[in-house]
């Protein structure tokens, strides 16, 4: 496995990037669905919370690369890397924009159910990455409360 290496500083801001697309994805959903504003002004307001978490993270390191092992590192990259080639990476900063393009509720859930589930994806990899028992601990709770996100939105499509 040898191609490109991230280093903490691009991870975080990749997860940063996302937040703001999750928020907004969430808002424009709440302003389309007014049935379920509340549900998606909420989940909104927690994006904004993780972001504001990851751009703390930020603040605290330096441009320095901190992972666990070399193995660790190597898989994380891949798996990053292989998120990236398959527009995972992509559709996680499209947020307002893909919500505008959904036709109905029906399809509103499922967009946020494939973001919640690629979030945590991407977030799990990005854990994998970092060697700070600390800033991964952080990262934990936020995949905690995007499992969460996952199933309220699920919820919903019952």
């Amino acid at each position: 496995m040898s191609g490109r290496r991230y280093t903490l500083h691009t991870l975080l801001e990749m997860a940063v990037t996302a937040e703001k697309s999750a928020r907004d994805f969430y808002n424009t959903l709440g302003q389309r669905f007014l049935e379920h504003y509340y549900v998606f002004r909420h989940l909104a307001d927690e994006e904004e919370d993780h972001e504001k978490r990851y751009v703390q993270l930020l603040g605290k390191r330096k441009v320095e690369e901190i992972y666990s092992t070399e193995e660790e590192r190597k898989q994380a990259d891949y798996n990053i890397k292989v998120l990236e080639d398959t527009g995972i990476v992509d559709n996680l900063r499209k947020g307002a924009a893909r919500a505008m393009e959904i036709p109905d509720l029906k399809s509103a859930l499922k967009a946020a159910v494939q973001l919640e589930k690629d979030t945590m994806l991407f977030y799990y990899n990005m854990a994998m990455a970092i060697g700070s028992k600390e800033d991964r601990q952080e990262i934990y709770k936020i995949i905690r409360i995007e499992h969460d996100h996952l199933s309220r939105v699920q919820s919903l499509t019952l």
